[in-house]
């Protein structure tokens, strides 16, 4: 279990990587409302890549919850219907869904190893 929720937090950082940067070169958006994305993805793969002992095995959970709240706020601000902007909202709310499995599956791989 606890190879695939390194290999899934690797794979979704990176996408999350990529993802913010081709939106903040391709459209308006104020660029330091990515940074707190940025460091998100690159402390999960920081976390992904450190061997899981009881030093860090507590923080990919925490990244993974804040990931979470991340996009869940993002998705019901696009969702304000006097404000909210509507813009991907298919593609946030898949990464809201991915964010939670990965917040599922770090609590998993925590809880087997005996913590």
């Amino acid at each position: 279990m606890n190879l695939f929720v390194k290999i899934y937090t690797v794979i979704f950082a990176l996408v999350l990587l990529i993802g913010e940067t081709l939106i903040a070169l391709n459209t308006e958006k104020y660029w330091p409302l990515s940074l707190d994305d940025f460091v998100v993805a690159i402390l999960l793969i920081v976390t992904a890549k450190i061997s899981w002992d009881k030093t860090i095995h507590w923080f990919m959970p925490v990244l993974w919850a804040f990931a979470c709240g991340n996009l869940y706020a993002m998705l019901f601000t696009r969702l304000d219907p006097v404000t909210g902007s509507g813009e991907r909202i298919g593609l946030v709310t898949i990464a809201l869904l991915a964010a939670a499995i990965g917040l599922a599956g770090s609590l998993i791989a925590r809880k087997s190893k005996g913590s």
